[in-house]
């Protein structure tokens, strides 16, 4: 009786000692305000890591040789976890090339919790299965949007940014370098930009990102390496689609002359930086970048970053070295 007691005495031990060395993966849920959270989980030593609505717990799982579950209990455990450093990403789900061949994914955008992709390789709207909580083949798997054939019906055979406000879905495209609607149901574009306004009235013909503070829609772009507005109120004197610069920082003020994706998250822009493979933040004054954190390649050798969105604290990323959709550590 007395081996049995001192067995069991160490086995929970044993398990204590685990779950503390994986803090992040506690059971209950929710964070500030309680609610249910998404987990990783680790399944025959890989390593996976979905989205913690805390903004600041996602965790990689370095070598697990069980998987915890998902519905609130820990009756399973993993070995040996590591905190996800800020300014990397954690990789969600496994599909290759989105489950649609799409390996040049471009913009990013959400709209509730639905994730919206667009990629310069077959040019429509797609949305992003991002349901599963335990890091199945399912997560990361895009389906296309309605029936529209590539170009959206407007020959846009470039599409590079993407940001929603309310329920209103804006892309641009290198292919006519215009402001666009994008129909949730069919994929269809329809022209916003004033038919006198061309690249946006700034010569910007390789717009790269989009987000939106408080109704107000910014975009970056390539050809002048600016952060920018673009008017969308149709009631003012300004032609619709017509960008403003914002600051006069040149590079974004740190040599970047490749601006990627684009997000806001509360009053924080958001930018992937494709030249040095980094998450920045964007001033709206003066337009110049930060680096978030000191991770390069984002933790995740992806040197091609492209789209950021926001649902809700979460910053997603889409890069096509990998062809992959991401979860970026932002804080």
């Amino acid at each position: 009786m007395l081996g049995g007691t001192l067995g069991i005495a160490l086995m929970v031990l044993v398990a204590l000692v685990v779950l503390v060395a994986c803090p992040a993966a506690n059971n209950g849920g929710g964070g500030p305000g309680g609610g249910s959270q998404y987990r990783y989980a680790c399944a025959n030593g890989s390593a996976s890591s979905l989205r913690d609505a805390t903004a600041d717990g996602l965790t990689r799982c370095a070598s697990c040789n069980l998987l915890y579950r998902l519905d609130g209990t820990t009756d399973v455990v993993g070995r040996s976890c590591g905190q996800v450093a800020v300014g990397e990403a954690t990789r969600i789900g496994r599909a290759n090339q989105f489950g649609e061949g799409e390996d040049a994914p471009s913009g990013l955008a959400a709209i509730g919790e639905t994730l919206y992709m667009v990629g310069f390789t077959n040019d429509v709207l797609y949305t992003l299965d991002i349901s599963d909580e335990d890091g199945s083949a399912d997560n990361g798997t895009a389906t296309q949007v309605g029936n529209t054939p590539a170009g959206f019906g407007v020959s846009e055979i470039s599409p590079y940014a993407l940001e929603a406000i309310g329920d209103t879905l804006y892309m641009t495209g290198w292919g006519q370098a215009v402001l666009y609607t994008l129909n949730t149901t069919t994929g269809r574009a329809t022209l916003v930009s004033d038919a006198s306004v061309s690249q946006f009235g700034v010569g910007e013909g390789q717009p790269t990102g989009l987000a939106a503070i408080d109704g107000t829609l910014y975009m970056i772009g390539r050809a002048q390496t600016a952060l920018y507005t673009i008017n969308i109120d149709s009631a003012d004197m300004t032609p619709d689609g017509m960008a403003s610069r914002v600051g006069s920082a040149t590079e974004f003020g740190e040599g970047e002359d490749n601006p990627a994706g684009l997000a806001a998250i509360g009053g924080t822009l958001y930018m992937a930086a494709a030249s040095s493979d980094v998450l920045v933040t964007l001033d709206t004054i003066t337009g110049s970048a930060t680096q978030v954190g000191s991770a390069t390649n984002f933790g995740v050798s992806e040197v091609q970053p492209a789209g950021l969105a926001a649902i809700g604290s979460t910053l997603y990323m889409v890069g096509f070295t990998n062809d992959a959709l991401y979860a970026l550590r932002y804080q």
